[in-house]
């Protein structure tokens, strides 16, 4: 049952529109934010960004916005409605690292991880709010930061077992990948990707 506070009764009005197939961030939004009610829209941007002459930040923020845009121009506008799309990034050592799709990149990746232990996870969030056909868009970007250590041996069995491949920085904090750092600073859902306080106070802002 969720919470009755003005927030959750004000969001029950509107029609909740989830930017992403991603199965953490649907439990997020259901279970964590309380919000039962979500249409899954997956967002057909290219996420092709160039990262050339801007911030890490400034380009998981464009990306993140983009996504919530073509989903804004391919539905219909009538009604009110709540648009949520996020994006994650994995920087180390101010370079941003994508998806790896090989076990011979993944290990790339996490040489430079034990050279540079330091590791932040960077996730902007985005909501558009469309009411009386008005267009409000709310946005912020948390980041939480992950100290990698970890043995060659466990290492080495990580990337053996697949789990991180395909996905943001080479591994999956929410499974075994969580094993291969001793700890920690910051929102632990921004590392599975919807960061819960920083969303929660997007939503506040919108239903005031």
């Amino acid at each position: 049952m969720p919470l009755q506070d003005n927030v959750h009764q004000r969001i029950e009005s509107f029609k909740f529109i989830l930017g992403s197939t991603s199965p953490r961030r649907l439990e997020i939004v259901q279970k964590n934010l309380g919000i039962d009610e979500v249409t899954v829209i997956p967002s057909d941007y290219p996420e092709d960004l160039s990262k050339e002459g801007i911030s890490n930040e400034e380009y998981v923020m464009e990306t993140c916005r983009k996504k919530g845009e073509h989903i804004l121009n391919k539905i219909n506008l009538e009604g009110k409605m709540l648009i949520l799309t996020s994006d994650t990034v994995i920087s180390c050592g101010g370079e941003i690292f994508e998806k790896p799709t090989t076990k011979e990149r993944q290990i790339q990746m996490f040489q430079l991880y034990k050279r540079n232990p330091i590791i932040k996870a960077i996730t902007a969030v985005n909501l558009i709010k469309v009411e009386d056909s008005v267009i409000e868009q709310y946005h912020d970007i948390t980041t939480t930061v992950l100290h990698f250590k970890q043995s060659d041996d466990l290492i080495n069995l990580y990337i053996n077992s697949e789990e991180g491949l395909n996905v943001a920085g080479g591994f999956k904090y929410q499974e075994m990948g969580s094993l291969l750092f001793l700890e920690i600073h910051g929102d632990y859902f921004n590392i599975v990707g919807l960061p819960v306080h920083t969303t929660w106070a997007l939503l506040n802002q919108a239903m005031s």
